[in-house]
C-alpha cells in the first residue's frame, strides 16, 4: 500500500505504477476498482503493507487478520472520448470561451487561476511561477519549439502542493486532449512523454501515472463528461455553450480543493491552442 487515504488506497504496482482502491460514490477513474465502503478508516490498513493480488481479488495485510477486496461480479468502465478532426477553428472557440468563463467564475484561486486573497508568500511564489510556465508552454506550442516545450514542461512539473501538484493537473487537460483523434498536440504529446521517462522523480508517482494515463486518453469520468458536452456545442452560441456545459463542469471542478480547477484551466488552454494550430493549417 502506498498511500491510505480516508477514501482512496493506492496501491502500488509491481511496473511501478499505481491503482486505486475507492470508497463509494468516488466515480469512475482510470486503474481504480471501486469498493462498497464507505471509507478505509479504522479498517487496520495502512501504508507500507504488502498487498497480494490474486484472480477473484486482492488482500489487504493488517490488522484484524486484513480484508479481502472480491472482483467478482465487478462491471468495467469504458469512456468513449470525442474527435476533434470534425470541429473547425470557430467551433473550438466557443466551448473554449464557454469553459473559461465557467472556470472563472466558478474556479478555487490558490492554483493556476492565481493566487487566493490574503495568500501567504509561498502561494504567490508558486502562483507566478505557473503563470509563467503556462506561458512559457503556450509560446513554445504555437511555434513547434521542441527545447521550449521541454523547459516549460519541467517548469510546471511538480509544480504545487498535494499528490497531484496544480502545473501537474494542468498538465493533464493538455495531454488528454493531445490524445484525441485529430488533435494538433501530438508534438506537445511526445515531449512531455520523453520528459516523463527521463524525470521519473520530478513529481508524485500518482501525478506520473495521472499524466501517462492521461496521454492514453484515459481520465476520470467527470473530466470525460466535460470533453462531451464541449463536443456537443457545435452551432450554438457562447450563452448556449455555457448552458450545456454547465453541469458536469461544476462536478469537474468539485474534484480536490483546486485540483479541478486547475485540470479544467489547462483544458481551456489546450483548447485555445488546439484553435490556433488549426487555423495555421
Amino acid at each position: 500500500m502506498e498511500s491510505v487515504f480516508r477514501g482512496v488506497i493506492n496501491l502500488l504496482l509491481p511496473d511501478g505504477g499505481l491503482m486505486a482502491l475507492a470508497a463509494r460514490g468516488s466515480g469512475d477513474a482510470p486503474r481504480t476498482l471501486v469498493v462498497d465502503i464507505a471509507h478505509w478508516l479504522d479498517r487496520g490498513v495502512e501504508a507500507g503493507r504488502v498487498v497480494e493480488f490474486g484472480p477473484d481479488g486482492i488482500v489487504l495485510q493488517g490488522a484484524f487478520g486484513g480484508l479481502r477486496v472480491s472482483v467478482r461480479g465487478a462491471a468495467e468502465w469504458h469512456p468513449i472520448l470525442p474527435r476533434l478532426d470534425s470541429l473547425t477553428p470557430s467551433e473550438l472557440a466557443v466551448p473554449a470561451r464557454a469553459l473559461h468563463h465557467l472556470v472563472s467564475v466558478d474556479g478555487e484561486l490558490g492554483g493556476m487561476l492565481g493566487v487566493s486573497p490574503g495568500a501567504a508568500p509561498m502561494e504567490v511564489a508558486v502562483c507566478t511561477a505557473l503563470e509563467h510556465g503556462r506561458d512559457a508552454l503556450v509560446r513554445a506550442v504555437r511555434s513547434s519549439d521542441t527545447v521550449g516545450m521541454r523547459d516549460a514542461v519541467l517548469a510546471l512539473l511538480g509544480l504545487g502542493p498535494g499528490l497531484t501538484p496544480a502545473g501537474d493537473d494542468f498538465l493533464t487537460a493538455i495531454a488528454l486532449l493531445s490524445s484525441l483523434d485529430g488533435s494538433g498536440l501530438g508534438l506537445f504529446a511526445r515531449v512531455l512523454h520523453d520528459v516523463l521517462d527521463e524525470q521519473p522523480g520530478r513529481t508524485t508517482l500518482l501525478s506520473t501515472t495521472t499524466l501517462r494515463e492521461a496521454l492514453s486518453g484515459r481520465v476520470r469520468a467527470e473530466l470525460v463528461d466535460v470533453l462531451c458536452s464541449l463536443a456537443a456545442t457545435p452551432g450554438q452560441s457562447e450563452v448556449q455553450a455555457v448552458e450545456t456545459v454547465r453541469a458536469p463542469v461544476r462536478r469537474a471542478l468539485a474534484h480536490g480543493h483546486t485540483s479541478g480547477t486547475d485540470t479544467l484551466s489547462g483544458l481551456v488552454t489546450g483548447l485555445h491552442l488546439e484553435r490556433e494550430l488549426r487555423g495555421s493549417l
